[in-house]
């Protein structure tokens, strides 16, 4: 370590600079605040013994030089004074001395306010070395949370893509869904497609749980419920499969769908949901409810009431038998099926808002289009919440005949 003095006495000067090289250090003296300046400047010295009173200014002026400079490492001030200067060390505490040695000299003091010192720069240097390494650590989570948004904001478009479009008119079905998930992505996921030409198919479901493996179970089933697959459609009609097909009853779907995911030690994603079949030549609808919240049905011109045929959620019991609530339906008439994080969501004063203020709302607003009554839900919703976003996932998709 380099040690400046700055001593404008020769001899205490030299006296100096001669026991701090015997005990090993490497050592630079200056008669004058001015080339005290200089050195520091260009060189690293962490350590300074200086003069109170020298040529050019005094030991407190270059402790204020010194933290002026905001140098990327410490240096530590050792501030020889005479008996009547002592007075002063409050000011030169302030002005940033570290400590005080009087005259005259004592080496052995002196010998063990440096070590001191000594101890006080390598803390000072740790500190340092674990700051950098926070600093890199923070640098690399940075990039690793930039590149985890990244993918999980393209997740999250993936999600919306597989919800249905509401420009498309399913075999005289419209539809409009509301969708607000409670973080990037959602466990969460609806859909309505044709089943053959006078059968639509539609459902809500919602994986226990938030996040990541929530969501990649929703994935999946969304992508199982959507494709050819004997496990869920048993022959002889699939989703995309034309007339002469018979649409297999809602009934047998979630049947099928708690056969292939049951929760064990490893998978505990359970799920609920709603699936529905519309038969559009003879104007029914089949509905297999599996632990979700009850639909609704909204007469053209009347009130909504619930439709409850309750169930357990989908893979809690292998050999459940589901059951399921067929009725017709008349042209303007609505189904609405909808999540828990409706229901389940909380003001400011910790009070849900409850299937009853949702069947109050689906009341008031029977009178206007599909799109304005989401608008409306979706600004009620954040105006009860109070605006901090939400708790759970919050999805609803709303079918009228036409």
């Amino acid at each position: 370590m380099l040690i400046l003095i700055v001593e404008d006495n020769l001899i205490t000067r030299t006296l100096l600079q001669n026991y701090l090289e015997k005990w090993g250090y490497d050592v630079v003296s200056v008669n004058n605040i001015n080339s005290a300046i200089e050195l520091i400047e260009a060189q690293k010295i962490q350590l300074v013994i200086t003069d109170w009173m020298m040529p050019g200014g005094n030991g407190i002026q270059l402790c204020q030089h010194i933290r002026s400079l905001k140098q990327p490492f410490y240096t530590y001030v050792i501030i020889i004074t005479s008996l009547e200067e002592s007075q002063f060390a409050a000011e030169g505490l302030q002005s940033g001395a570290d400590d005080f040695i009087r005259k005259p000299l004592q080496f052995d003091e002196l010998k063990a306010r440096i070590k001191a010192g000594e101890r006080i720069l390598e803390l000072e240097r740790n500190l340092q070395e674990k700051h950098g390494q926070l600093l890199e650590t923070s640098d690399k989570l940075q990039a690793a949370s930039k590149l985890i948004n990244k993918d999980l904001g393209l997740a999250m478009m993936m999600q919306r893509s597989l919800l249905p479009s509401i420009t498309h008119h399913y075999s005289g079905v419209s539809i409009d869904w509301l969708f607000e998930p409670s973080t990037h992505l959602s466990g969460d996921i609806f859909n309505c497609f044709a089943l053959g030409e006078h059968h639509v198919g539609f459902y809500i479901l919602d994986v226990v749980g938030h996040g990541i493996a929530s969501a990649m179970q929703s994935f999946t089933l969304s992508q199982l419920l959507a494709m050819k697959s004997n496990n869920i459609y048993p022959p002889p009609c699939t989703p995309t499969q034309l007339p002469p097909c018979i649409a297999p009853s809602a009934r047998t779907i979630v049947t099928n769908l708690n056969r292939n995911f049951q929760t064990d030690a490893i998978n505990i994603l359970y799920f609920t949901m709603i699936y529905g079949v519309i038969d559009t030549l003879n104007g029914s609808v089949d509905l297999c409810q599996a632990g979700h919240p009850h639909a609704l049905y909204l007469k053209l011109g009347g009130t909504a009431e619930f439709i409850a045929k309750s169930n357990l959620p989908v893979g809690i019991k292998p050999d459940m038998d589901y059951e399921s609530v067929s009725f017709s339906y008349a042209t303007g008439d609505r189904i609405i099926i909808y999540s828990d994080g409706i229901t389940e969501c909380q003001n400011k004063a910790g009070e849900m808002f409850g299937s009853g203020r949702l069947q109050a709302f689906i009341n008031t607003t029977g009178h206007l289009k599909l799109a304005d009554v989401i608008l409306a839900l979706k600004g009620h919703l954040n105006e009860w919440r109070g605006g901090d976003g939400f708790d759970d996932d919050v999805s609803l998709l709303m079918l009228e005949f036409n």
